[in-house]
């Protein structure tokens, strides 16, 4: 009575990029409770087909059928828990330990947690597993092969395909594995799929197919191909077969068991599966496989806690805060060094005639600057101090004091409307500023004004004026928003705030996927019935965590520790800061996606992070920019969501304002735009 076939193959074609032909027409068959031998030289098509048959990737024509139906359907039940994969590559995450990884692939099959505990005591002598609390990326690559295959027998599956499991293995743990598949494949039914680089090894088969260029060359027990090319050895069989191949490549090479079996239909198994998944257990098993790589690695906890506190603090203590320790030139022709500066020169009120008499004033004025921000230097004269400054650079500039200068203050304020040009020129401070820094020019310019108005004040005073007579005709009043002297600190702090929280994010979730990938899991756990909605979702859940607590640093810095204003809404606060993380996360996922590996997502992810930076209004407000560049700007996820949360801080705006509500619409937007984009590309990709 003819065995079940398990898996059937027909005109099977698969191509890459470039013409690359990898599968020609094969055609192949796996009777149900056998081992079947795949061999082949590497490049010949072994893991594209094996790829093929578990459903992670897609034939380019042709069909496949695997217990009873094809890959991806309710028939098949593949993926899922029916079958037991152990791909070329390890496949596990290096945050594992041994007993993790083994509970992980339990529970996406739908394992009980003693089940697993069971089984595992059944596979530690048989694969000889290393320590069960030893990680994953502490190993030996031999122990992490054995781990790997253990992964794949532990829910005693129906169909165990094996990708070169016993490379770098011990020769006795290797034939003690041979023997565990031919009891389990006589005593349980199992079929194994078995692909190997020992030839030989593959004696112990019950049926061998042997590829090369594509093709199927023979598919037979191993005594039948031994017997017919009368030789002892596999290798012999496969070259004598290979030279045939060669010389008849012009040819279509049909073997007689392939041609013999085109007819079958298959046959739809109705044995029940061992243990079935819902998607609660994978996504619990997920959520703790990301927990796992999160606080067993060393950049998880600086990300979370350490990075956000780190830049919240560098931008309290850096940006906004008034330079100190400046250097400023002085050349006093009227009172030189004013003996130590402990002269003040005088003011002289005389009641009667109501005048006043200066001297030595620029004494005054000179007394008048902070040392703290405002380093005094004092030279003889002008041209010293000039070749100085020209020579060292080490000052904002120069103050330049003319010899009648508190006689030409005297007359301005007794008899303005006749001075000469000369002496209007003797009563001015002349200040040549030195400096390529514009903040460090505007800062030093607003100070000097400062203190000169403070003196000239009291000045006025002294002299029986009202003080005012002392002031510009042009009066600020109070602000109606914010105060007079709001630094570049607190302007900034809003926007540098989102900026923060969307990139923090981004920077992690844009190596996600790509680990996942390059560490084999990803096609590992999708063979197991895991779906990419679940990977996501998974994903933005242990993110979500991650991100509560950048949030949680980050505004309790800001507003706890540094005392920012918030004339507004803290929830309203709390719920942008939330939204542009979440923004930053999905971003993030999006390069992970999009992107083949983690050197072009680390481009990505730099090369967004500074256009952005430089229009979202953080470093210069957008009413500078071209018109064009200024509605890109406003597109951004940043620039107008940066806007609202500066209208809560610095206004108290409420929700109904359009200024707030059109900032939570942009970015919720944004995140809607972004998550479809990844769940469109993960299902088209898969």
């Amino acid at each position: 009575m003819a065995m079940e076939n398990a898996v059937m193959v027909r005109n099977a074609k698969k191509g890459y990029g470039g013409g690359v032909t990898i599968l020609n027409g094969l055609n192949i068959n796996v009777p149900r409770g056998c081992i079947y031998s795949l061999l082949g030289s590497s490049g010949c098509g072994k893991t594209t087909l094996l790829s093929c048959v578990v459903g992670v990737r897609k034939l380019d024509s042709g069909d496949i059928w695997v217990l009873g139906g094809k890959p991806g359907t309710k028939e098949c039940g593949i993926p899922g828990s029916r079958i037991g994969y152990m791909p070329q590559e390890v496949s596990l995450t290096g945050e594992f330990s041994m007993f993790d990884a083994l509970c992980f692939f339990g529970r996406i099959s739908g394992m009980e947690k003693y089940e697993i505990e069971d089984r595992y005591m059944e596979l530690k002598d048989l694969l000889q597993l290393p320590p069960r609390n030893r990680f994953v990326k502490n190993m030996s690559g031999g122990q992490q092969r054995r781990v790997s295959f253990a992964a794949a027998l532990l829910q005693r599956p129906e169909l165990l395909i094996l990708d070169e499991p016993t490379v770098g293995l011990d020769p006795v743990l290797r034939d003690n594995i041979w023997n565990h598949l031919a009891k389990i494949t006589k005593e349980e039914g199992v079929t194994v799929i078995i692909t190997t680089h020992y030839i030989e090894e593959a004696k112990q088969s019950d049926r061998i197919g042997l590829l090369r260029n594509g093709q199927l060359l023979a598919e037979s027990s191993p005594n039948e191909l031994l017997t017919r090319f009368q030789t002892d050895s596999l290798e012999e069989a496969f070259l004598n077969l290979s030279q045939q191949q060669q010389e008849q490549i012009q040819q279509e090479y049909i073997n007689p068991i392939s041609s013999s079996s085109r007819g079958i239909r298959p046959v739809y198994n109705s044995q029940p599966r061992k243990y079935q998944s819902n998607w609660k257990m994978r996504c619990t098993a997920l959520l703790y496989k990301n927990l796992l790589q999160f606080i067993r690695h060393p950049g998880g906890f600086l990300f979370s806690i350490v990075l956000p506190f780190l830049q919240v603090s560098l931008f309290f203590n850096t940006i906004g805060l008034e330079p100190k320790d400046l250097k400023l030139y002085i050349v006093n022709d009227e009172a030189g060094k004013c003996h130590g500066q402990k002269y003040l020169g005088n003011v002289t009120y005389y009641k009667e005639d109501r005048t006043c008499k200066f001297t030595d004033l620029s004494c005054r004025f000179i007394a008048g600057i902070d040392e703290d921000i405002l380093e005094k230097k004092f030279y003889d004269n002008y041209e010293q101090a000039k070749n100085k400054l020209n020579d060292k650079r080490d000052a904002v500039g120069i103050m330049h004091f003319k010899k009648n200068f508190s006689l030409g203050m005297q007359d301005k304020v007794e008899n303005m409307f006749r001075m000469s040009e000369d002496l209007i020129s003797t009563a001015a401070i002349h200040v040549t500023l030195h400096t390529p820094n514009r903040e460090i020019a505007y800062f030093a310019i607003e100070k000097l004004y400062k203190m000169f108005n403070n003196d000239f004040e009291n000045i006025i005073k002294e002299c029986g004026l009202n003080k005012k007579y002392a002031h510009l005709p042009i009066n600020f009043e109070k602000p109606i928003y914010g105060d007079e002297d709001q630094n570049y600190g607190e302007y900034v702090v809003p926007v540098f705030l989102l900026t923060l929280l969307f990139f923090l994010p981004t920077s992690v979730a844009s190596s996600t996927i790509i680990t996942d990938r390059d560490s084999g899991i990803w096609n590992r756990i999708l063979v197991q019935g895991v779906t990419t909605t679940e990977i996501l979702l998974t994903h933005l859940i242990s993110q979500f965590i991650i991100i509560v607590i950048q949030v949680s640093v980050a505004l309790i810095l800001s507003f706890g520790h540094y005392d920012m204003a918030c004339e507004g809404s803290m929830f309203g606060i709390i719920a942008i800061s939330i939204l542009s993380a979440l923004c930053g996360m999905v971003y993030g996922f999006f390069i992970s996606i999009s992107c083949s590996s983690h050197v072009v997502a680390n481009y990505a992810t730099l090369g967004s992070f500074y256009p952005l930076v430089l229009l979202c209004g953080m470093i210069w407000p957008i009413e500078g920019m071209p018109k064009v560049i200024k509605w890109f700007s406003l597109s951004l996820p940043i620039t107008v969501p940066g806007n609202t949360l500066r209208e809560i801080m610095h206004k108290g705006t409420d929700f109904d304002d359009p200024d707030v509500y059109s900032g939570f619409l942009v970015i919720s937007a944004w995140i809607l735009a972004l998550l479809s984009i990844c769940l469109f590309q993960l299902k088209r990709s898969n």
